[in-house]
C-alpha cells in the first residue's frame, strides 16, 4: 500500500475515533461547517456575526512602515481578508483542539516585505500590544491558544510565559487607531473579539499583494 494511502486511511480512522467520542469533540475547534479545524490548512478568521463588526483579518502597515506588516481587520464585511494556517507547538492530533499551543501564519498573500508572516506580539505602549508579523514559532511571543466561547464562536488568546492561570490570559480584540485602521491587539482596555473559522477552498484561495 502506498504511503499516501496509508496516511489517508490513518487520518480517516483518527477522524472516526475522535468524532464518536463526545468529550474529544467538545475539545475540538470547529469551523463554520461544524468540521474540525485542521493543522496547516487555510482558513479565514471572521467575526462571529456578519455585518457591522467588519470583515476578516488582513495585513497592513504601522507608523507608515511597510515592513514588518501588522495584522489588521478589513472594515468591510464583504471582505474575508487573508487566509491563515495554524501550526501546533506540540503535535498530538491532526485537528486543532481548544487550549492547544499554536502559532499562526498569514497565507494567501504576496508582500514586498520579505520577513516571516508568522504572527507575534509587539508592544505599542505599556498596556497595549499589537499583533505583528516576523514572528518565530519557537518564541513565546508567537504562541497563541484558541478558546471556545459558545457554539462555533472562539477567542484567540495569549497567555504570558505559558501561564496556567486563566486570569493572566488575554483575548485578542480590535484597537481602533485614529487613522481608522483596526489593529488586532491585546491590552487592558481591549475587549476580546469573538471569531469563527471558515475553511478556504484550496483552489479558490485569493492571492493578494500587499505593498
Amino acid at each position: 500500500m502506498k504511503t499516501s494511502s496509508i496516511a489517508a486511511l490513518t487520518t480517516f480512522l483518527l477522524f472516526a475515533l475522535i468524532t464518536t467520542n463526545p468529550s474529544v469533540v467538545a475539545a475540538l475547534v470547529l469551523d463554520t461547517e461544524g468540521n474540525p479545524v485542521e493543522w496547516h490548512r487555510n482558513y479565514y478568521i471572521l467575526p462571529f456575526v456578519w455585518g457591522p463588526l467588519g470583515g476578516g483579518l488582513t495585513l497592513g502597515s504601522h507608523n507608515n512602515s511597510s515592513c514588518p506588516l501588522y495584522v489588521t481587520q478589513e472594515p468591510s464585511d464583504f471582505s474575508n481578508g487573508f487566509t491563515v494556517a495554524f501550526s501546533p507547538r506540540i503535535f498530538r492530533l491532526p485537528f486543532v483542539s481548544s487550549s492547544a499551543e499554536l502559532s499562526i501564519k498569514t497565507t494567501g498573500s504576496v508582500t514586498t516585505c520579505k520577513l516571516s508572516l508568522v504572527w507575534k506580539f509587539v508592544p505599542v505602549s505599556i498596556r497595549l500590544w499589537y499583533v505583528s508579523t516576523n514572528g518565530n514559532s519557537d518564541f513565546q511571543n508567537s504562541i497563541f491558544r484558541i478558546e471556545h466561547y459558545e457554539s462555533y464562536y472562539y477567542k484567540i488568546v495569549f497567555c504570558p510565559a505559558r501561564s496556567p492561570i486563566p486570569t493572566l490570559c488575554k483575548g485578542l480584540g480590535i484597537d481602533y487607531a485614529e487613522d481608522g485602521t483596526r489593529y488586532l491587539a491585546i491590552g487592558d482596555d481591549i475587549k476580546p473579539f469573538m471569531f469563527v473559522f471558515k475553511k478556504a477552498d484550496q483552489s479558490q484561495t485569493n492571492i493578494k499583494t500587499v505593498v
